[in-house]
């Protein structure tokens, strides 16, 4: 989409500090995920090179985790029977089996009991070849098991934000004229404190006719800090002539690849740490004319409140006073 010539709104204030790049030529798509995940690939490095295993295991979903540590402890395992294996059963002592199938897999529940040193005894090693294998086996054992102990604290003490954001964006009523808008609400058993967040707009335009360029706003909010964070909380941000959107329409702000990015911080107390999360919304994202619901309420006792978090979208249209 080719990017229109207009000033940019030059009582907004910008933003020069976020790292990202201002020429528009040199970046594609959105700069952030819905996710909060940089939109960058990398490429002139090697794949090795950038790849931190201990950074993927640590962010990996659960069953990925548990399946990539059962599936390592199978193939070593089986590399192990295969040593024993190949140097010959013979040096192993109480094997039962007749078939060549029945020893190999004697000798790999063998290795099991030896890689976990549980050591049941109904195989032993008999000689000095399978007493060698078997002593670098367990020491292989100790190192794995010191390894996986790592990373299941490392995911378990990991600190995170828990922070769910709305998949939408809107542009609202608000007081005597109309902002923007979104919300976000903690979604775990865990307290917040010190709450700050930022948003930054980005847009495209024309510089001389020719040039395509970043342009980053802070946006001014209606609260931008909070002492903590235990329900939900809607983020304004009063469209005024010191906002870079004021205004323009919608399809300039379309045209504009207009995207929000919005950082959250806060102190977690019961991990004693500060966590952040990210998102940004684009054009396809924003809805013109509309006020979020109400996502808590009282229980039915009236003792405590009630976060309706599958509400976290939920709005209603209401017409702006404005046309864009």
């Amino acid at each position: 989409m080719a990017t229109p010539f207009f000033s940019p709104n030059q009582k907004a204030r910008q933003n020069k500090e976020t790292g990202l790049s201002v020429n528009s030529k040199q970046s594609g798509g959105r700069f952030f995920q819905k996710d909060g995940r940089p939109n960058v690939r990398f490429r002139g490095i090697s794949y090795m090179q950038r790849f931190s295993v201990f950074q993927y295991m640590l962010k990996i979903p659960s069953w990925k985790f548990i399946s990539l540590v059962a599936a390592a402890y199978v193939v070593v395992n089986l590399f192990f029977a295969c040593v024993y294996f190949a140097v010959g059963v013979h040096h192993l002592g109480g094997m039962e089996e007749i078939t060549v199938l029945g020893k190999f897999w004697e000798s790999f529940f063998f290795s099991t009991q030896t890689l976990s040193t549980v050591g049941y005894g109904h195989v032993f090693p008999d000689s000095l070849t399978s007493n060698t294998i078997a002593a670098i086996e367990s020491f292989a054992g100790i190192l794995m098991l010191a390894l996986v102990t790592g990373l299941i604290y490392g995911r378990f003490s990991q600190p995170k934000a828990y922070i769910k954001f709305s998949s939408i964006a809107l542009f609202a009523p608000f007081k005597d004229g109309y902002a923007f808008m979104f919300r976000f609400a903690p979604f775990k058993q865990h307290f917040l404190t010190d709450v700050e967040v930022k948003v930054t707009c980005v847009m495209k335009y024309t510089e001389n006719e020719t040039e395509r360029k970043n342009a980053f706003y802070s946006l001014d909010l209606e609260l931008s800090k909070a002492n903590t964070l235990a329900s939900n909380w809607t983020v304004v941000h009063s469209i005024n002539e010191n906002s870079p959107l004021y205004q323009l329409t919608r399809k300039e702000i379309a045209e504009a690849e207009t995207e929000i990015l919005v950082f959250v911080k806060g102190y977690d107390e019961e991990y004693a740490n500060t966590v952040v999360s990210r998102t940004s919304y684009v054009p396809d994202e924003f809805i013109y004319g509309a006020k979020f619901n109400m996502m808590y309420e009282p229980s039915e006792d009236n003792s405590t409140t009630i976060l309706h978090m599958d509400k976290i979208d939920s709005f209603h249209e209401e017409k702006l006073p404005v046309s864009i």
